[in-house]
C-alpha cells in the first residue's frame, strides 16, 4: 500500500506572495498620492474644428 505524506509548505507560499504584492501596491499608491503635479494635456486651438461640428 502507498501512503501519501501531507505537504504543509504548499499553502504558505501563495499567501506570502499575495501579502508581498498587497504591500507593494499599497506602498506605490502611498508614494504616488504624495506627488500632486498637474497633468498636462494638449488641447488644439479653437480654430481647428472638424467640418461636422457646428460652432453656433
Amino acid at each position: 500500500m502507498i501512503y501519501h505524506e501531507d505537504k504543509s509548505s504548499g499553502v504558505a507560499f501563495p499567501i506570502v506572495a499575495i501579502l508581498i504584492a498587497m504591500v507593494a501596491i499599497v506602498g506605490s499608491l502611498m508614494l504616488s498620492s504624495g506627488n500632486r503635479t498637474s497633468a498636462r494635456v494638449w488641447v488644439p486651438d479653437g480654430s481647428v474644428v472638424p467640418s461636422y461640428v457646428s460652432s453656433r
